[in-house]
């Protein structure tokens, strides 16, 4: 079958159709997506790195100003757990801050991983990947420095803050 278009040959239909003459066909605009994944990773190393670590310190600067008079009374040669009954209420605090800590960072450090492997939120996956990576030596050394200003601010009253 042939038609006046094409002389001798076969029709065919186009799947769309044609831009009129003269348009200027420009590519589409580029949307850019949403990257939340690096993003959500480094919220939660900072919670975990940053306000875990600093909630802890606080609590442990109470304890060792509650608990250490009497650690201190006592020759600090026996380390006697009653001694932290007192300040029961800031262990606790402490051992949350601990163990949120802890959960929070190996999530962030999870996503910040893939977040970065899967280019969804680059850079944010990679500062999350570096704190939550030192967040336990900031925990750590927060509890030192804390307990340590603790025990040297002892008043002899035995209260915590």
């Amino acid at each position: 079958m042939s038609s006046p278009d094409a002389p001798g040959g076969p029709i065919f239909t186009a799947p769309h159709a044609a831009p009129p003459a003269g348009a200027l066909l420009t590519a589409p605009p580029v949307v850019r997506r949403r990257r939340p994944m690096g993003a959500v990773a480094l919220t939660l190393s900072i919670l975990a790195g940053v306000v875990a670590s600093g909630v802890a310190g606080l609590a442990a600067f109470g304890i060792a100003r509650g608990a250490g008079t009497e650690f201190v009374a006592r020759g600090g040669q026996a380390v006697d757990w009653r001694l932290l009954s007192p300040v029961r209420g800031l262990v606790l605090v402490a051992e949350i801050a601990l163990w949120s800590g802890t959960v929070l960072g190996v999530v962030a450090l999870t996503l910040g991983i893939v977040a970065t492997v899967r280019n969804s939120g680059r850079a944010s996956g990679i500062a999350a990947i570096v704190i939550s990576a030192l967040g336990p030596f900031l925990f750590a050394g927060l509890v030192l420095l804390a307990v340590a200003a603790g025990a040297g601010a002892t008043t002899g009253s035995g209260t915590p803050i």
